[in-house]
């Protein structure tokens, strides 16, 4: 029988802080209250803080794969042209998500654990004129990247009209992003990465840009129609019920992501990045990403190593639960994530436990 499940080193869900756990075991609020919609205003306006934004953010009750829908749900029509510059899993979703909604997209693929090359996107723009929406990642969570997002963004700029939409799912309140400083047009996270809470919730900002094709868009929508959840923010609600739960979570998370200050979370998590890297090096373990994130290290295994069965024996042995490698990198890769409350003594207990399971595997 699986122990317990002890440690989190997974890049979502992350571990809660206890603050954000006692918020989410009181009593429940309905939501077409004051109570709830005063905690629904501060998380608002608190994800702007984050966001470093003074556009509208949006609330949705989905996953971060939710919220990727949605953007495209609402930017585009039917004939649309729209670009994804993918550099792993959760590019190749985006193209995914478009193809389900009629639209065939331009891809420019990275090979896998490199950045994304704004040369190759500006390129791929002046090639394919007339392109409405480009769509990439900050960090991707399934090869250990992170993409120059400002340089990606001024690369569309110049290239034409077309709104930047950013998944930053697994980015946010971790990496460093200005969204207004660099011109991001939509920006998407989720609750559960470096916003410390459950799952259960993403978010959307979006820029005066996008509200423009927003109103004009003619995909089919409803539950994620970015106009019905505008129209509902002046009365401090959501149009449908959200997760109640995970909104009172994510409030105390944000007060303290605000008490230490973004500026600061980002060189927390740097410095978490590096610690982590000197771990793997003294295991002699080598990085897959040639650019690396500072969210999480994905590691590659030596040969004949079984990262699936390494990463089971982990958790069922001593509790530690540790990521696999996703898609074509499915069990030679492992992912210590260290984003949100992990600290050094989550990352010495894993690193730890791999070190004892690859002597073995080597002896």
């Amino acid at each position: 029988m699986s122990k317990k499940t002890a440690i989190l080193l997974t890049p979502g869900p992350t571990p809660l802080p206890p603050e954000v756990l006692r918020a989410m075991g009181r009593p429940i609020l309905h939501h077409r209250t004051k109570d709830f919609g005063e905690l629904f205003e501060f998380v608002l306006r608190e994800m702007r803080y984050v966001y470093r934004t003074a556009n509208p953010v949006l609330l949705m009750t989905c996953s971060g794969t939710g919220a990727m829908e949605s953007a495209v749900a609402n930017l585009l029509s039917p004939g649309d042209r729209a670009l994804v510059h993918s550099t792993g899993v959760f590019g190749d979703r985006f193209a995914a998500i478009l193809r389900a909604y009629g639209i065939e997209p331009v891809v420019v693929s990275e090979e896998w654990g490199h950045a994304a090359d704004p040369g190759r996107l500006e390129a791929a723009l002046e090639a394919e004129p007339g392109v409405k929406a480009v769509f990439f990642q900050h960090t991707d969570t399934s090869t250990g990247v992170v993409n120059d997002v400002k340089a990606l963004a001024e690369a569309v700029r110049r290239r034409g009209q077309a709104v930047t939409v950013v998944d930053s799912v697994s980015g946010l309140a971790a990496e460093p992003l200005e969204t207004d400083a660099w011109g991001l047009d939509v920006v998407l996270t989720g609750s559960q990465k470096g916003l410390m809470c459950a799952p259960g919730l993403a978010f959307a900002a979006v820029s005066p840009r996008a509200w423009k094709l927003v109103d004009a868009a003619r995909l089919p929508r409803f539950y994620f129609d970015w106009r019905t959840m505008r129209a509902a923010l002046p009365r401090k609600e959501t149009p449908y019920t959200p997760a109640i739960t995970a909104v009172m979570g994510q409030a105390e998370a944000l007060k303290l992501i605000r008490r230490e200050g973004i500026e600061a979370v980002w060189k927390r998590t740097a410095g978490l990045a590096d610690y982590a890297r000197g771990r793997a090096r003294a295991l002699g373990l080598e990085l897959f990403a040639r650019d690396p994130a500072n969210i999480l290290t994905a590691l590659r295994l030596p040969a004949g190593v079984d990262g699936d069965a390494l990463i089971a024996s982990i958790l069922s042995e001593e509790g530690i639960s540790i990521a696999g490698g996703q898609g074509r990198l499915k069990g030679k890769i492992v992912r210590v994530a260290h984003m949100g409350y992990i600290g050094r003594a989550d990352l010495d207990a894993g690193f730890a436990a791999l070190g004892r399971r690859l002597s073995a595997a080597q002896a």
